[in-house]
């Protein structure tokens, strides 16, 4: 809470840097609604910084995103992948004759 209370009080341009640091941590965690939620932050905070100051942090910000951009296609590619593995098992299992769902009765072999 207390890094939260710091950022309020920075300036717009300097609080939406530190949003953006805060975007790559929640990514590097997989914290996806908080990504979310701090992108939606950041678009109220590049319209408070000031016209002169703005270009500069917009393509600070840019540079970041681009950055977020890369981990979060990675991270879906390894989602998909992970995925298409499940998909391969499941049809090796019917394949075997294996069941989709086992009944939690069933006593495990």
């Amino acid at each position: 809470m207390v890094a939260n209370q710091a950022s309020i009080e920075l300036p717009p341009a300097d609080a939406a840097i530190d949003t953006v640091a805060q975007m790559e941590a929640s990514v590097a965690n997989g914290d996806w609604v908080r990504v979310e939620q701090l992108a939606v932050r950041l678009r109220h905070l590049v319209i408070d910084v000031p016209e002169g100051e703005r270009q500069a942090v917009i393509v600070s910000v840019s540079h970041c995103l681009d950055r977020l951009q890369t981990k979060v296609l990675q991270s879906r590619g390894e989602v998909s992948e992970k995925l298409t593995d499940i998909r391969r098992g499941r049809i090796a299992n019917r394949a075997y004759g294996e069941p989709d769902r086992r009944d939690p009765n069933l006593p495990l072999r």
